[in-house]
């Protein structure tokens, strides 16, 4: 459905950007923007886009999957099937950053040249940990706050930048003379995206209510950026209780060597009995996972192949 929704909105573009040409000289929506809403919401119901100034031509129409992972890939198959960039308009499959506007609640403005931003940096996630501080917060509900908060990060980063390379947010009711400007964080996240790995393995602990203790070692610097088209989360059973088992090392082998670009192995849990490795997949390689399947047995006893576009597994064992 969604491809023939992509395919219906390309079609219908040609005559509908001239209306919205239209309005936004004019300042205002109408039956463009009314077009553009139904032929976004025929492709899924949770997808928004916005009309923002472009980078390169006059406008830039953007996609946004509104912080819903299991979206984005969507947006990304739109975006690849745009047209080219003109002069008049350029496509985006997030909202892209835009200068920072004052934020209005109420009678209380929020100026972003008033905001100061304290940043810790988690290596292990590869992300940055922020606390944000403005004297007028402590006038607010933390809810709305945080709806502040991340409508200046959303402006400044980006949709993409914000999902990626920020973990965790705190919000503070006063300047905070120790930290940076907040314009200032956007120079931060360049510098993290441009020296970060991708890599950060780790062993962690874990209880699993129904099948006991266990150690996960998982690469928890992974993006889901990075990786738009692996949408299926695969799980390996392994009749193994060691990580050092041989088996477990050919295992992951042939399997990396069997996805080879189309899939990302990220996690192996060790259990008592038995082991399980995790990894993400591109539709498509379920063919190449069967054949695998059967080659590996009995060592391999069940592969399980799920749809997982949000990547909820990875963030559950993350």
């Amino acid at each position: 459905m969604s491809r023939e929704a992509i395919a219906g909105f390309w079609a219908a573009w040609p005559r509908l950007a001239p209306t919205l040409e239209d309005e936004l000289v004019a300042g205002r929506y109408g039956e463009g923007t009314e077009a553009l809403t139904d032929l976004v919401e025929a492709m899924d119901p949770g997808l928004e886009w916005d009309l923002l100034p472009g980078r390169e031509a006059a406008y830039a129409l953007c996609l946004s999957s509104s912080a819903d992972l299991a979206l984005r890939p969507l947006a990304e198959r739109w975006f690849q099937a745009a047209p080219p960039v003109d002069m008049v308009w350029e496509y985006h499959p997030a909202r892209i950053p835009v200068k920072p506007a004052v934020v209005q609640v109420g009678d209380r403005r929020f100026d972003p040249l008033d905001v100061t931003v304290v940043i810790e940096p988690d290596h292990s996630t590869e992300e940055l940990g922020l606390t944000v501080g403005h004297r007028r917060f402590g006038l607010m509900d933390e809810a709305l706050q945080l709806q502040v908060v991340f409508r200046l990060l959303d402006d400044l980063l980006g949709e993409d930048g914000l999902e990626t390379w920020v973990g965790s947010v705190d919000v503070v009711p006063h300047r905070l003379p120790w930290g940076i400007p907040f314009v200032d964080l956007a120079g931060e996240v360049d510098r993290l995206a441009g020296s970060a790995t991708g890599k950060q393995w780790e062993l962690m602990p874990r209880d699993d209510y129904e099948l006991g203790e266990s150690q996960v070692f998982i690469n928890r610097a992974l993006k889901r950026l990075h990786f738009l088209d692996m949408e299926n989360i695969v799980i390996l059973s392994i009749e193994t209780s060691t990580a050092d088992d041989p088996l477990l090392r050919q295992v992951e082998e042939d399997l990396a060597a069997g996805l080879r670009s189309e899939g990302v192995i990220f996690a192996h849990q060790v259990f008592d009995a038995f082991t399980e490795i995790y990894a993400y997949a591109a539709p498509g390689t379920e063919e190449t996972l069967a054949e695998l399947e059967d080659r590996w047995r009995p060592v391999v006893y069940n592969v399980v192949v799920d749809p997982d576009p949000a990547w909820d597994t990875y963030e559950d064992l993350r």
